[in-house]
C-alpha cells in the first residue's frame, strides 16, 4: 500500500539508524558514482537534502547490493586496480649456490580492460553472492564479499584485516606477476575452496595494492575445479585453525576444520561446442575448459601437460578478439590456468560477452560458435 503524503513526512523527519556495514555500502556506492560523473542536482534547502538521504535510508538493500556488485565487477575484470605491463624480465632466487643461484626468468606481458558493468550485471549479476560472509579467526577477521562460479572456475572477493597489521597473508606487486598471495609460516589458519561432493579449487589470489593497507587486505582469487562440478554440487570455504603458528605444526597436533558454505546462487551456465574426436570446449564469461586429448593431435601423455597448450583467441563477431594466452609473444591474460587431467583450464581477466563469440581458437584448432 502506498504510503500518505504525511506519512512519508512523518518518516523523513525520524532519526534512522544503520549498522556500519550498510553504512560503508552506501559511502563506497557514493563514491562509485562520482567516479562515472553521474550529475548531483542540488536540493535547494537543508530540509530537501535531509529528505533525500532518509529516502537513500530506505531502500538500502538495493544500495548495499549495487555497491557490492559493482565492487565485485569492478575488482575482478576491470583495470581500475589492476595495471597492464608488457614482457617483464626477473632474477629469480634458485636455492642454489654459486652461478645457479639466480635464473632470469620472462614474465609474460598482461592486458587489463575496463568493465561494462551494464553487461555484466546482465551476463552474471544473477549469479553474484550479494550477502557478505563474515568470519572472526583468531586475531584476523575474513569477510567473503562476493562469490560466483561455474562448473569449471570460480572468483572470489574477500577482505582480511587485523589490527596491528595482517599477518596471515602475504603478497604485493611482484606476487600479482607471478605466483599470488600465500598463507605465511606465522599464520594460525588456513583456508581453501571446496565442494560438498570433493571437488577442489586451485587459485591465485590477486592484491589490490590501491585499495589495501597494512591492517587491511582487498583480494581477488581466481580459481578452477580440480574436476567439472555436478549439478547440485555446493561450493564451501574450507577453514582450518590451529593451535599453534603453521611453522609449528606437526602431525600430532590438532586442528579444527570448519566448512562454510559460500553462496545460495546457482552456477553461471556453462555452453558446450562437442566436435566428437575433433575437439570438446566448454567455455562461459568467467571461465574456458577445453580437451586437449581432443583435435590437437596430442598423445595422451601430452594433453596431460600444459605446456602443450600454446594459444587461446576468444574472436568477437565484429572481429575484434581476445587474445586469452599466446606462449610464442609472450602474451597471457587470464587469472589463472589449470591443467586437471587432460583438460586444460584457464580463468578469464576480463568478462567475456558469450552471445556476441564468433569462434574460440585452441592451439590453431577453431571451435566456431553456432
Amino acid at each position: 500500500m502506498k504510503k500518505t503524503e504525511k506519512e512519508m513526512k512523518d518518516i523523513l523527519t525520524k532519526d534512522i539508524q544503520i549498522s556500519d556495514m550498510v553504512e560503508t555500502r552506501i559511502q563506497e556506492t557514493y563514491k562509485q558514482l562520482e567516479k562515472r560523473n553521474v550529475r548531483r542536482r542540488n536540493a535547494g534547502s537543508a530540509r530537501r537534502i535531509a529528505a533525500a538521504v532518509a529516502a537513500v535510508c530506505l531502500f538500502v538493500p538495493g544500495v548495499v547490493y549495487a555497491s557490492s556488485k559493482t565492487e565485485f565487477f569492478q575488482a575482478m575484470f576491470g583495470n581500475e586496480t589492476r595495471e597492464s605491463n608488457g614482457v617483464l624480465k626477473r632474477e629469480v632466487d634458485t636455492g642454489k649456490e654459486g652461478k645457479d643461484a639466480k635464473v632470469t626468468v620472462t614474465l609474460p606481458s598482461r592486458e587489463y580492460v575496463p568493465v561494462d558493468e551494464e553487461m555484466a550485471e546482465e551476463t552474471i549479476g544473477a549469479y553474484v553472492s550479494e550477502e557478505p560472509v563474515v568470519k572472526k579467526i583468531g586475531s584476523h577477521t575474513l569477510t567473503v564479499n562476493s562469490f560466483v562460479y561455474d562448473r569449471n572456475g570460480a572468483m572470489m572477493y574477500f577482505t582480511l584485516e587485523r589490527e596491528g597489521g595482517v599477518t596471515a597473508l602475504a603478497g604485493d606487486a611482484e606476487t600479482n606477476l607471478t605466483k599470488g598471495a600465500n598463507f605465511t609460516d606465522d599464520s594460525d589458519f588456513y583456508f581453501n575452496c571446496e565442494t560438498k561432493n570433493g571437488a577442489f579449487a586451485g587459485e591465485n589470489t590477486y592484491i589490490d595494492m590501491k585499495k589495501s593497507t597494512d591492517d587491511k587486505l582487498y583480494c581477488y582469487s581466481y580459481m578452477l575445479w580440480s574436476e567439472p562440478l555436478k549439478d547440485g554440487d555446493v561450493p564451501e570455504l574450507l577453514l582450518e585453525t590451529y593451535p599453534c603458528t603453521r611453522k609449528e605444526l606437526t602431525e600430532e597436533t590438532k586442528t579444527k576444520t570448519e566448512r562454510i558454505r559460500l553462496t545460495s546462487k546457482k552456477p553461471v551456465p556453462v555452453r558446450k561446442i562437442d566436435m566428437g574426436d575433433k575437439g570438446y570446449l566448454e567455455y562461459s564469461p568467467i571461465a574456458l575448459s577445453v580437451d586437449m586429448s581432443k583435435g590437437m593431435g596430442l598423445s595422451k601423455e601430452e594433453a596431460q601437460d600444459p605446456y602443450y597448450l600454446d594459444s587461446i583467441a576468444v574472436e568477437y563477431k565484429n572481429q575484434e578478439s581476445y587474445v586469452v594466452c599466446d606462449k610464442e609473444k609472450n602474451v597471457e591474460n587470464s587469472s589463472y590456468q589449470l591443467g586437471a587431467g587432460t583438460y586444460y583450464k584457464t580463468v578469464f581477466n576480463r568478462l567475456v560477452d558469450v552471445d556476441d563469440i564468433a569462434k574460440i581458437t585452441v592451439n590453431g584448432v577453431e571451435f566456431a560458435v553456432k
